[in-house]
Formats: C-alpha cells, sequence, structure tokens
C-alpha cells in the first residue's frame, strides 16, 4: 500500500464535494434545474479524470488554468443562491488542485480569487445581499472567508493523509526486537554487504529467505518511522542514513553542497519518499558495500542523489522488479514540475536523482 498520487487527491476531493452537495440539495430539496447544474458538473469532473495527468502538467506551466476552474466555480455559487448555496462545498473541493499544484499559497490566493469573483458576481447581476435566513453577516463571512480558509489549510490536510498512509503501508514487525550492533566498517577480509548476508543466512530455525525479508522489514519500519514537518531536507537526509546504516549495516555516507534554501513543504513528502525507496532497493537488491546520498544546494535546483557500488541495473533497466515505486514517483515528480532519474552509476551501482527547481519548489 502506498500513499496516493497527487491527481488521487484532486479527484477524490471532487467526488467527495459533489456527494456532499447532492446531499445538501436532498435536504434542502432544491429545484430540479439545480440537480442539472450538479450532473453536468459531475459529468465535468469525468472528463478531468480521463484527462488530470496533462491538465496537471499544465497547471504547473500555466497557472492561469486554475483560475478558470475558480472562476466556474464561483459562477455555479451565484446562480445558486450565493447565500445559501450547497455549490460551496464543491467550489472548496475544487481548491484541492490549486493547493496541490502551488501549495498553502496557491490554496489562499484561489480561495481569494473565489469570494472576490463571487462577489464581483453578486454585484454585476444584482443579487440581493439580504435574504430570509437569519444571521446573515455569517453566511457573508462564510463565502468571503471560507474558500480562503479551506484553500490554505488543504495542502497541510493531505501532506497528513499522505504521511498516515506512509507508515501505514509499513506492516509492523510481530517479532520481538533485538539489540542493534553497531554498524561495521568494511574490512580487507569482509564487506558489511556479504556480512550482513550471511549473518541472515546463519541456521536459526528459518530459511535464508524468512531472515532476509525479517531484516527487510524491520529495515522498512525504521525508515517510515514519521519524522517531525519542521525537518530539513539536511537533517532528514542525516537522519534516514543512520538509520538505515543501524539497520541494514551498509556504511553510508552524506554529502552536502551548497547552502541549504527553503524549499515549498508541498515538496517534502516527495523527498522523503524517495529517499526511503532509494534506500530500500540498495538494501534488498544491491547487494552493495557503500551508500553515498548527496544534497546540492544551488540558485535553481535542489538536487538529491542517493547511490551505492552494488550490482547495477539489469538489462531491462528500471522495469527490474522492485523499483514500481520508484517508477510511480517518477509520474508524481513530474506534476510538481521535478525530475526523478534511475541510472547505472559509474564505475558500479545504481543513481537515483532528485532534482526540484527552486521556480517550483519556492
Amino acid at each position: 500500500m502506498h500513499a496516493f498520487s497527487n491527481h488521487t487527491y484532486v479527484i477524490v476531493s471532487r467526488g467527495v464535494g459533489l456527494i456532499i452537495t447532492a446531499l445538501l440539495m436532498f435536504v434542502q430539496q432544491r429545484p430540479l434545474d439545480w440537480w442539472s447544474l450538479w450532473v453536468a458538473l459531475l459529468f465535468g469532473t469525468f472528463v478531468l479524470m480521463m484527462l488530470v495527468q496533462p491538465v496537471m502538467r499544465a497547471a504547473v506551466r500555466q497557472p492561469w488554468i486554475l483560475g478558470v476552474d475558480v472562476a466556474i466555480a464561483a459562477m455555479v455559487i451565484v446562480i445558486t443562491d450565493p447565500w445559501n448555496s450547497p455549490f460551496l462545498v464543491y467550489a472548496c473541493a475544487v481548491l484541492a488542485l490549486p493547493a496541490v499544484v502551488s501549495g498553502w499559497r496557491g490554496g489562499l490566493l484561489a480561495g481569494l480569487l473565489c469570494s472576490g469573483l463571487v462577489f464581483m458576481l453578486v454585484l454585476l447581476l444584482n443579487v440581493p445581499f439580504a435574504s430570509t435566513l437569519s444571521h446573515m453577516w455569517l453566511r457573508w463571512l462564510l463565502v468571503a472567508a471560507g474558500p480562503a480558509m479551506v484553500g490554505a489549510f488543504m495542502p497541510h490536510v493531505l501532506q497528513r493523509i499522505r504521511l498516515s498512509v506512509d507508515a501505514l503501508s509499513s506492516p509492523a514487525v510481530l517479532h520481538e526486537p533485538t539489540m542493534r550492533q553497531p554498524p561495521v566498517r568494511p574490512t580487507d577480509t569482509e564487506s558489511v554487504s556479504a556480512r550482513w548476508w550471511s549473518e541472515s543466512a546463519r541456521p536459526t530455525g528459518q530459511t535464508t529467505e524468512v531472515a532476509v525479508s525479517t531484516r527487510v522489514e524491520a529495515l522498512r519500519v525504521a525508515l517510515y518511522t514519521p519524522m517531525a514537518a519542521s525537518v530539513t531536507v539536511t537533517e532528514c537526509v542525516h537522519q534516514y542514513a543512520e538509520r538505515f546504516e543501524q539497520q541494514a549495516l551498509i556504511a553510508t555516507r552524506v554529502v552536502v553542497l551548497g547552502r541549504p534554501i527553503a524549499h515549498d513543504e508541498l515538496f517534502t513528502p516527495l523527498i522523503r519518499r524517495v529517499v526511503i525507496e532509494a534506500l530500500l532497493n540498495v538494501a534488498q537488491h544491491a547487494h552493495a558495500d557503500m551508500v553515498v546520498i548527496m544534497v546540492r544546494y544551488d540558485k535553481r535546483s535542489i538536487t538529491l542523489l542517493v547511490h551505492d557500488d552494488g550490482a547495477g541495473l539489469p538489462a531491462t533497466g528500471i522495469a527490474r522488479v522492485g523499483l514500481h515505486s520508484l517508477q510511480a514517483l517518477m509520474y508524481r515528480t513530474s506534476e510538481l514540475g521535478g525530475r526523478l532519474e534511475v541510472f547505472n552509476h559509474t564505475p558500479a551501482g545504481v543513481a537515483v536523482r532528485l532534482i526540484i527547481p527552486v521556480t517550483a519548489a519556492l
């Protein structure tokens, strides 16, 4: 079980918004023409589901596409009684797209744009500001501030969901924990990788495959142990390197080049997931003696490189069994405007390189 991709959150949020809107219309006994509008929005959601990949890539490069989506949501609110419209829930669900693409700033600006368009259309169409509803000022406040607040907090909610799904993707270890020995450095007579696999193969009442699988699951649990959201990229990499070295007994070195720069929190789950999956693949398939994790900061990008000195990729390349998670992460990276590459490293081993443009990260 792996974390959902960004386009999944976009489609699911709209689907949930439409379901809640339908329930509100049923409770409020709204006219039949509103149901026709609801069906039209449902059809539009299905169309978006079919084209979500190119739409999200285009939205990263052309942010005005997000404005068109928000403008349609604002018009729907205005034509369905803006001060008591059940479609306000759908409009808030639409903000998942700018929140995923541009983070909390994008969600906040999209929410303010939605509220501003609603009030502008109300004035242009001479929609009365009065209503039979009590506490009218509360309705005004809800329409004015509701979308902006939802848009600003939605990236944080999505990040919590991703972290929860990532944590659930690591099954709990059912055996009793054992005392871990400190990492052993390679010697002239025995490599660390060879020692790890030889220890796994010692007779313990289990087959070698089960013993190795147990070690890998213990490593998976250690790597997926949540970190605080405030941990920087450099600190995060150091912690993962320490956990990996302690569990896998493979020597791990961290190299940081350049002065650390801030990046959008939207990229934090992606960076952590790439490091985790790269290290898990080293432990399972590489038979390596050394792993190097490099983080490079420059004016245009943040580059993360994880490479080992193991067996390297087979003739089939990245289609090798065990690299499916990295293949999925390649798509998610492209959604955010970055680039993820997996290739053979010289003189030996595999390299996983993640590049996040500063223009997209800041």
